[in-house]
């Protein structure tokens, strides 16, 4: 009992503190593009903070580049990226012939069990072979129909069973920016629509259900806009389905001058309208995938500024618990356009700050994720996935809000609350004629559900007001839904009712 009232007592002071820290007024450095004004924490980046992560190339030394990373910006990454092909290693014998895992060997020989990152394998559907599980060897992109029809299911078992039987927690990135052109996976190379990417995704899915992995976590993740911009090929018309999504991952880019036309977008603008469309549609934990600035003149137009300004405005994101810097040239190319706020060698794996003459990079990186809502920690799925979609700001939301029953009967009401700070406790008010349960009256942060059971016997005909008042610090809401009581309630007049 002690230990429960520790941890009440820990809970109401973290969450008292978070209500203060969100009405604190803050002010952003001034640069070109940029809003002033930073928007403060959520309630559920507060509580369960946003996790560090990194994309790094792959290295001979990988758990070293890993490392060096770590000191140089102050943090270790609780979530390390890299991409992947289906092509395996056929000379290579038993599992280690469909999952190559020579980096996660020199990361688990490097860092001590308590510091290792979880590992986003961005697991693209390129190159299989023959030799590792494939019908053919496929020189470039495997054909989403061939992935369908089963021609390459018993790689995908062994990379399924590969990865079951490594230690580490998975992030599994398939198949990503499936809504642009520029992926050789977009349905629209082959005229097809996005309900065979769905087809597809299931199926593979199915097989790992089949094989049983519970460290593979599932990533579905779009590009930040959708190109082209057609209504047939919106990102939602990619959604697999709640039921096979852990993940949404994000990508998005500033890439000014590298691509025509120069536009230099921001945060806000890459992210904002996309980051709460997915949380008022999808009840999932979302992930920016893939995130970097290239540099402008330096001074208005700053990669400095424009890192500060994108990690100050995460946290106000209700569902976003994790963001991953890519630190590398856009597709590993020296000549394209440079997001790196580090240096990295493909031989030892070393790290340096950037650019050479200031180092103004690295350390704009540094401060902005020296911010302590930035964690080493990937919260468990279970803790970082809402119990419900997010619109607006509306943190407070009940269902139904309108009952019909006959005079003796039963339903049951759905109370959710999202993105709040402290803890709170819930109060239902109905009329006399009319009795109630709820389940759960103590919410903590930074989100809960609670379900009203109430009951009708012999009441009088009528329509009757119920209320579930939600009161915390500084916070007193009320909630209100009606009840009909009817002589005899017909299933044919429920469309009716929710017309």
């Amino acid at each position: 009992m002690r230990g429960v009232r520790s941890t009440l007592l820990c809970l109401g002071i973290l969450g008292l503190a978070g209500f203060l820290l969100m009405w604190k007024t803050v002010r952003a450095s001034e640069g070109h593009g940029l809003n002033t004004a930073i928007p403060t924490s959520s309630g559920p980046a507060q509580v369960l903070g946003i996790a560090h992560a990194v994309h790094l190339r792959p290295t001979l030394n990988y758990g070293k580049e890993i490392v060096d990373f770590s000191n140089l910006v102050g943090k270790r990454p609780a979530v390390i990226m890299y991409f992947t092909d289906w092509q395996g290693n056929p000379n290579a014998s038993g599992l280690e012939r469909y999952f190559d895992s020579y980096l996660l060997n020199t990361i688990s020989n490097t860092l001590p069990i308590s510091d290792r990152p979880a590992i986003m394998l961005t697991w693209q559907p390129l190159h299989g072979r023959q030799a590792t599980g494939c019908a053919q060897d496929y020189p470039g992109s495997i054909p989403l129909p061939d992935i369908l029809n089963g021609k390459c299911d018993i790689y995908i078992q062994g990379f399924a069973q590969a990865l079951k039987a490594r230690p580490e927690r998975f992030l599994l990135r398939f198949a990503h920016e499936m809504n642009i052109s520029d992926s050789p996976w977009w349905v629209g190379h082959i005229g097809a629509d996005p309900s065979l990417y769905v087809a597809v995704w299931r199926h593979v899915h199915q097989i790992f259900e089949q094989v049983g992995v519970p460290n593979v976590e599932w990533v579905w993740s779009p590009n930040y806009a959708s190109n082209p911009s057609d209504p047939w090929n919106d990102l939602h018309a990619y959604y697999p389905g709640d039921d096979v999504v852990d993940w949404i991952g994000l990508s998005g880019y500033n890439w000014y001058a590298t691509r025509s036309p120069a536009i230099w977008r921001s945060f806000t603008d890459l992210y904002d309208t996309v980051l709460r469309d997915l949380a008022c549609s999808y009840p999932k934990p979302q992930i920016i995938a893939e995130i970097g600035t290239v540099e402008g003149d330096g001074t208005t137009l700053s990669k400095a500024a424009w890192i500060q300004d994108a990690y100050s405005r995460a946290p106000s994101y209700p569902f976003l618990r994790v963001v991953q810097w890519f630190n590398d040239y856009a597709y590993a190319n020296p000549n394209s356009a440079d997001f790196r706020v580090t240096t990295s060698t493909a031989q030892d794996g070393s790290v340096q700050p950037l650019p050479p003459s200031s180092g103004v990079w690295t350390s704009a990186y540094r401060s902005a994720i020296g911010n302590p809502i930035y964690t080493s920690t990937l919260p468990a799925l279970s803790a970082a996935t809402p119990p419900g979609q997010f619109c607006g700001d509306n943190f407070f939301t009940l269902t139904p809000s309108f009952v019909l029953l006959p005079s003796t009967g039963e339903a049951v009401i759905r109370i959710t609350g999202i993105g709040y700070t402290i803890p709170l406790t819930l109060t239902p008010e109905l009329p006399p004629a009319i009795s109630g349960t709820l389940e759960t009256r103590f919410w903590f942060p930074p989100w809960a559900v609670s379900s009203l059971h109430i009951q009708t016997a012999d009441t009088p005909l009528g329509v009757y007001t119920g209320r579930v008042l939600i009161q915390g610090y500084e916070i007193s809401q009320t909630l209100t839904f009606s009840i009909k009581v009817v002589d005899t309630v017909y299933s044919i007049w429920l469309p009716l009712v929710l017309r």
